[in-house]
């Protein structure tokens, strides 16, 4: 019992001694000791792999950066000047279109585009009159940059495609659309399609007619003659149809 209460004792002197070289600093209790650890392990994670910063790279700034609108493009009138005499202005792109003005050599006419094939422009000249002229009729640079594509109204075309044996397009391949004294020519254009425009009025039968070659053919070398020597044609070289037209033609070159 003695030793028991010396021992008792002995403790309690010792932990005195100690809480009186630590000074005022307060010792945590258990449950405030337990909150601590707790806290400790939760915040910082055991064998957590190191946080990497992500550095700048020219995609994240980008990616950051306010995205600024574009400047629109200013799209300046694009003008062409007839270069004959007596120049037909129709109302449709086609020669069996009525006329609505005859303009002389030099009238400056604005371009509004082109009709499927490239043969026609649609123009309006300084009166404001719309129409449509033959590409052959006015000053070239009509093409760079293209123009847009306009589809004619009040219109029915002819339209055929012209491909080698290798199923690769030939361009400037002329065709005749013909009935009797009335004629329409168009050309192939760089996807071997050909496009001749007609009145709605005209129907019945109707002849289709390998005419011509033009130089600029990928059929035709820069002299403006055939490839290889040997000029070819298209097959069959005609056809008889019956307006309105319901398919394309089709033709092989050889």
């Amino acid at each position: 019992m003695k030793k028991h209460f010396a021992l008792s004792v002995l403790i309690l002197s010792t932990a005195f001694f100690i809480i009186s070289c630590l000074g005022t600093t307060a010792v945590p209790t258990p449950d405030r000791l337990a909150t601590i650890v707790a806290t400790t392990l939760t915040a910082v994670a055991v064998n957590a792999p190191p946080v990497q910063l992500a550095s700048a790279t020219p995609e994240t700034m980008a990616s950051s950066t306010p995205a600024v609108a574009p400047t629109a493009e200013i799209l300046l009138p694009r003008y062409v000047y007839t270069q004959s005499m007596n120049v037909n202005l129709r109302v449709n792109p086609g020669r069996l279109f009525k006329v609505s003005r005859v303009l002389p050599e030099g009238t400056k006419l604005q371009t509004i585009g082109i009709a499927h094939g490239g043969g026609w422009l649609n123009v309006v000249n300084d009166e404001g009159i719309v129409g449509w002229v033959g590409v052959d009729f006015v000053s070239s640079g009509f093409d760079e940059p293209p123009l847009p594509l306009v589809a004619p109204k009040d219109v029915q075309m002819v339209t055929g495609k012209v491909v080698d044996e290798n199923n690769n397009p030939v361009t400037g391949v002329g065709f005749a659309v013909m009935q009797n004294d009335q004629r329409e020519d168009a050309h192939t254009d760089i996807n071997g399609m050909f496009y001749a425009y007609l009145p709605l009025k005209f129907s019945g039968a109707w002849t289709v007619e390998f005419v011509s070659v033009n130089c600029k053919s990928n059929t035709m070398d820069a002299n403006c003659k055939c490839l290889g020597g040997a000029c070819g044609k298209p097959y069959p070289q005609s056809y008889s149809i019956t307006l309105p037209m319901s398919a394309p033609l089709s033709f092989v070159w050889r």
